[in-house]
């Protein structure tokens, strides 16, 4: 990790510090991120509903150590590395929610669980129920498993009851492992937009889940863990209590994939708006355009463009005119902004943007208060 930016770390608490950061710069609005972490780990715990934040959207401790602290079971990431660095950072509670291949990866996460991590991996397939309890006995260690479940998202996971029942009989046959439950992420259901048509893609998923349940069950495997869902269906499943506990991740931050996302059929937004890049205003085109410091390697493009903002108030969009460079197209009436201006833009898409950048900028008011490193930056090992 490359040391702090020196002149944001050296304006750390002075007033209007917020309005001066040499850009481009991640920003995190304190109380807006505090606001929209305490709002869910309240709504589960009023429910009996746990939380796994997903790190894959953050993949900063200090964030993870947040989370934990109101509550949540644990920290999902979604690579070895993502996880390991983490671990490296302090945090113990940890899951790994993507089954893999590599023996030296699942050796790495062996060795973790047997220095202190609480480790939870999925599982889809025999063969791997076999790598990791193999693992786990080398290193000293148990690993608590769970099936991983495919409900309609097409990417892993068994989708019968009779895959699910052979693999759990493996994982409890295979010394080293422990019998955990199930894993049954429905990503496809997420981003839809309607609440509605969300609402019924989500029963059809938790209807796939219900039959692997009731066959587990049958058989005397019934998961103590059904772990899922995500940002975009948290509040379905809230409802449906099917889930043991959410891998919930955006919900912190809101990026522009998220903005369109009716989640309680009353189009009002639910979470605040908290992740930002800031930028400056550095050129104007011959055309008389406002040119930012900040394109495609400050912001991931997989997204709706970002909305840009000056003192609070939007003034238009971002589109990118290079690696390093954005162009404003600014709302009617809106004057074009003078170089040396700076903007702060949503993202497009939190999870890849995070791994754009080494530090968060995290801001209260007009102040920066803190630089928070994001550790898991670039680690897809």
């Amino acid at each position: 990790m490359r040391g702090a930016p020196l002149y944001n770390s050296q304006h750390k608490n002075i007033s209007g510090s917020r309005g001066r950061l040499e850009t481009p710069a991640l920003v995190l609005d304190a109380d807006a991120f505090e606001a929209n972490a305490t709002r869910l780990a309240a709504l589960a715990q009023a429910r009996g509903i746990g939380l796994r934040p997903h790190a894959k959207s953050h993949k900063c401790a200090a964030i993870a150590r947040r989370q934990l602290d109101l509550g949540a079971y644990g920290i999902a990431c979604a690579k070895p590395g993502e996880l390991l660095a983490l671990f490296e950072a302090g945090i113990e509670r940890l899951m790994l929610t993507a089954p893999l291949f590599h023996p030296a990866k699942i050796d790495r996460l062996a060795d973790a669980a047997a220095n202190g991590a609480d480790l939870l991996v999925v599982i889809d397939r025999p063969d791997l129920v076999a790598a990791y309890g193999s693992a786990a006995r080398r290193a000293g260690a148990t690993i608590k498993v769970l099936l991983d479940c495919d409900t309609g998202l097409g990417r892993t996971g068994v989708d019968t009851g009779e895959a699910a029942i052979a693999l759990a009989r493996a994982v409890v046959g295979e010394e080293g492992l422990s019998y955990g439950g199930l894993q049954a992420y429905a990503g496809h259901v997420q981003h839809i937009h309607d609440f509605a048509e969300r609402r019924w893609a989500n029963d059809v998923a938790n209807g796939r889940l219900a039959r692997i349940i009731d066959a587990l069950t049958v058989e005397g495997l019934s998961p103590a863990i059904v772990s899922g869902g995500g940002t975009g269906s948290h509040l379905l499943d809230l409802n449906a209590g099917l889930l043991t506990e959410l891998q919930v991740g955006s919900y912190i931050f809101m990026d522009e994939g998220y903005q369109p996302v009716d989640f309680d059929s009353t189009g009002d937004a639910v979470f605040q708006t908290s992740l930002f890049v800031a930028v400056t205003v550095v050129a104007h085109s011959a055309a008389g355009a406002a040119i930012t410091d900040a394109g495609s390697k400050s912001f991931a493009v997989d997204g709706p463009q970002p909305r840009a903002f000056l003192d609070g108030k939007e003034i238009g969009r971002i589109v990118w005119v290079g690696d390093e460079f954005g162009r404003l197209i600014p709302n009617d009436g809106v004057a074009v902004p003078p170089a040396g201006t700076l903007l702060e833009c949503t993202v497009p898409h939190c999870d890849p943007t995070l791994n754009l950048h080494d530090y968060v900028h995290v801001v209260r008011g007009d102040v920066l208060e803190d630089l928070w490193p994001i550790e898991a930056r670039g680690r897809a090992d």
